[in-house]
């Protein structure tokens, strides 16, 4: 009888670097090579040839190794195949058996990572549907799952998991892992609380300098890195990870200069012409970002290693509702003051309604916004527009800056690190 080894005998082999074969499991062992080093190998025998073969590296925290329960779980889906004999390793599809599975096999088949996908079907999917049988979900199962969800208020979530649905079952589809596609009647109008509604919000002067007003009263809500990020929106209208991943290397204090790396459907880059006054709001971040590669890093340690958007918003959803810690409490101050609820890309938004109200032409707000020029202009037209961008640049810091509060507070800091360094 082949004796099985345990977790914690596989680890100190490996450890130890006792070399040898280690059967775990039912046609899994353990391939010791040297200290630290190991392979996972399988063997079997189908249609009276036996078969040998290395099916992962031994490890953890990585998606090219297996752990010691993944190669058991691993051995609990090769039986399952085998018992309808076919080979394990040409037919991977035949041990998807409920929604995880299939789940698993479509992200293992993709490039994308799909994060917020996961997170939607860790959350509100799989607790439901997660191990039923893909036989046995209906039409009405995802139906009623899109309901409840809608019904809770969270409608983007509802549209996020059909698109999910569609896809995962499409897939399941062209792969014959299902008879009947489950998921392709549904659509956002009937089953995801409607279409998304177009944003329209802009934000007046008004409603701009109220915003700045309360912000500067919770410092620790509102960190002076994260206002001068929604001050920088509103002068110079990048996108929201074109600002947010921007590095130092990048950014010329002697040229005043600043190269914008696109990350969507715009131009390779685009070069900003800083306006005097904005400058001194670089200084300060310079000072801030304590020898980080990116203008605005990360407060906490994270994989992007700079400020994520999904930050910036939920610091501003915080003003829209009920907030309180030990020292300090507010109940929806946006709303109190009249501002309405807007998000980081309506700031996008503001940025170009208030350049063309100021009566710029909008092919220079184009060229501003960077988006990419229409087809039948691009052979001809190459110019970016340097000089009339600097000019609204300069416009736009002229009205948005006595708005913010921030010119005392920069000033402030900047002689302060001035004298720290002359000292």
């Amino acid at each position: 009888m082949t004796k099985y080894f345990t977790e914690k005998q596989i680890n100190t082999a490996v450890d130890k670097g006792k070399t040898g074969r280690y059967p775990v499991a039912p046609n899994i062992y353990l391939l010791v090579k040297a200290k630290n080093i190991a392979i996972w190998n399988t063997r079997f025998q189908i249609r009276g040839k036996r078969i040998e073969k290395k099916i992962a590296t031994f490890g953890e925290n990585n998606p090219h190794f297996m752990s010691y329960q993944s190669a058991i779980n691993k051995s609990v889906q090769f039986q399952r195949v085998l018992t309808t004999g076919q080979n394990p390793l040409e037919r991977t599809h035949t041990a998807i058996q409920n929604l995880s599975d299939l789940v698993d096999a479509y992200i293992d088949s993709q490039s994308c990572k799909y994060t917020k996908e996961l997170e939607i079907f860790k959350r509100d999917i799989s607790p439901v549907l997660g191990e039923k049988l893909l036989t046995n979900i209906t039409r009405h199962d995802l139906e009623m799952l899109l309901k409840v969800i809608v019904n809770s208020g969270r409608k983007s979530i509802a549209r996020k998991a059909l698109t999910f649905f569609r896809t995962i079952f499409r897939y399941a589809s062209d792969h014959n892992l299902i008879i009947e596609n489950v998921a392709s009647h549904l659509k956002h109008k009937h089953h995801a609380g409607g279409s998304e509604e177009a944003r329209q919000v802009v934000l007046p002067l008004s409603e701009i300098e109220k915003m700045f007003a309360i912000l500067q009263q919770f410092p620790k809500q509102a960190p002076l890195r994260s206002r001068i990020a929604i001050t920088f929106y509103l002068i110079f209208g990048p996108r929201k990870c074109e600002l947010l991943s921007a590095k130092w290397a990048d950014f010329s204090f002697i040229n005043k200069e600043w190269i914008l790396k696109t990350t969507k459907m715009g131009d390779d880059s685009i070069t900003i012409k800083v306006p005097d006054a904005v400058v001194p709001l670089f200084e300060t971040l310079k000072q801030l970002s304590k020898g980080s590669v990116f203008i605005f890093p990360t407060a906490r340690g994270s994989k992007s290693g700079h400020l994520s958007e999904s930050t910036l918003n939920n610091m501003l959803l915080k003003f829209f509702s009920e907030y309180q810690t030990k020292s300090v409490y507010f109940n929806n101050p946006f709303g109190e003051a009249g501002i309405r609820k807007f998000c980081v890309h309506d700031l996008r938004r503001t940025f170009s309604t208030t350049a063309i109200d100021n009566e710029v032409d909008e092919v220079v707000v184009d060229r501003c916004l960077n988006h990419k020029k229409r087809n039948s202009t691009r052979p001809y037209d190459v110019s970016n527009r340097d000089l009339q961008r600097s000019s609204v640049y300069k416009m736009l810091a002229d009205i948005v800056l006595p708005l913010t509060g921030l010119e005392a507070r920069v000033i402030h800091l900047n002689d302060r690190a001035e004298t720290k360094r002359a000292a």
